[in-house]
């Protein structure tokens, strides 16, 4: 038994060593392949992390946890590489990404996908150039209620063409195809929008210029998302991936001692406007931002407990995460510190002494982006590496 003991003990230092010598920069390396280049999402982690970890610290049919699962980042690696993966978020637009990023779509799909974008370029001339005005009130009500101000977000043009994609969109009944034409849909919003770019709270542009060719550009955006399936398809393993709308502070639906590994990008305190960036996408969608904002971890970032709310939320999901993780596997945060108030908070060593004093074993801290700004304000992010003893 000591002898087995003391042979784990090596793998797990060689590994450890063997993640360290690594160029974790990764400066020029693509982070678009296969199917995470599908739609533009605030703050997400590059693949190559997820990737390195998994294969380092699980085998395959394992199954991988990622309780913030964000667009699908490691979901993605996870069925590549083989393995069973959860992913979770309170966030519906994220969950929906996250499905269609990991999902293996059959060529008679691919097909309907493909007379959707004909169809839709044969009626759009007719319904662009002759609007049913009627139609277009009646249809915008719902959404006027929650932004009344769409019309400073949107030239008229835009807007025009959005609904009419829209409405095509609903009316298909394959529920494969829709959701993906869906996130072609929103990963269009904020580009023809008249919002100021490169800024990730949401501000309007009072001298935007007009876009045009919307229908065009979103059958673009179809076409190169189906470029990526073909080659996602061509190396996604059998493995199942299944994604939960769900609180990561209470995730009750998974098992004690069930998790084989979990890999996680927790959200950055206040430092990332996460349902403001997406808010466009949300609106079009049907869903409420507010309700999104109230819900997330450390949200509504105005309040000046912010910081305190967040750690209280994370040990939450700490507690979780050692609960559900079995025992002598391995848990990854990669994590950045972000300013909030005039103060760095150096979430990378606050959540590691949270996580040893509920149980956990840290192992090593790699950290990268040390001469090259990652994350804007945030020079460096850190990956955690626990044991669960």
């Amino acid at each position: 038994m000591k002898l087995r003991s003391e042979n784990k003990s090596q793998t797990e230092l060689a590994k450890i060593k063997y993640l360290c010598a690594l160029d974790w920069e990764l400066i020029n390396a693509d982070t678009d392949y296969y199917t995470h280049g599908y739609h533009p999402y605030s703050a997400k982690y590059i693949p190559q992390i997820p990737n390195r970890l998994i294969s380092a610290f699980s085998r395959k049919d394992d199954l991988i946890l990622d309780n913030f699962v964000g667009s699908g980042t490691t979901l993605v690696e996870s069925k590549v590489l083989g393995r069973n993966a959860i992913g979770v978020d309170v966030n519906p637009l994220a969950c929906l990404i996250s499905k269609v990023k990991t999902t293996v779509i059959k060529e008679s799909t691919i097909v309907e996908i493909s007379h959707f974008l004909n169809n839709l370029r044969r009626d759009m001339f007719h319904e662009c150039s002759s609007p049913d005005w009627k139609m277009l009130r009646e249809y915008w009500s719902p959404f006027d209620k929650l932004h009344p101000n769409i019309s400073r977000w949107y030239h008229l043009n835009v807007i025009r063409e959005l609904l009419a994609i829209k409405t095509k969109i609903d009316v298909v009944t394959n529920t494969e195809v829709k959701d993906f034409l869906l996130v072609a849909f929103s990963s269009l919003l904020r580009t023809v929008s008249n919002a100021k770019s490169g800024f990730g709270n949401l501000m309007i542009d009072k001298n935007a210029p007009p876009k045009n060719r919307i229908a065009e550009r979103f059958s673009l955006a179809v076409r190169k998302m189906l470029c990526s399936l073909a080659e996602f398809n061509t190396v996604a393993t059998k493995s199942q991936v299944f994604i939960f709308k769900h609180d990561s502070r209470k995730v009750e639906f998974i098992k004690d001692q069930t998790i084989d590994f979990i890999c996680t990008h927790p959200p950055y305190m206040s430092a990332v406007p996460y349902a403001e960036y997406q808010k466009l996408s949300l609106w079009w969608l049907g869903y409420n931002q507010y309700d999104i904002e109230k819900s997330l971890i450390a949200g509504r970032r105005s309040r000046p407990d912010t910081p305190q709310r967040f750690l209280h939320d994370m040990e939450m999901s700490l507690l979780e995460m050692k609960r559900v993780l079995r025992k002598k596997k391995y848990c990854c945060i990669v994590i950045g510190n972000p300013v909030y108030g005039g103060k760095t908070w150096k979430l990378n060593e606050i959540i590691k002494q949270n996580a040893v004093d509920i149980g956990f074993t840290h192992l090593k801290q790699i950290s990268r982006g040390k001469y090259h700004s990652t994350m804007g304000k945030m020079k460096e992010e850190f990956i955690l590496i626990f044991r669960n003893d």
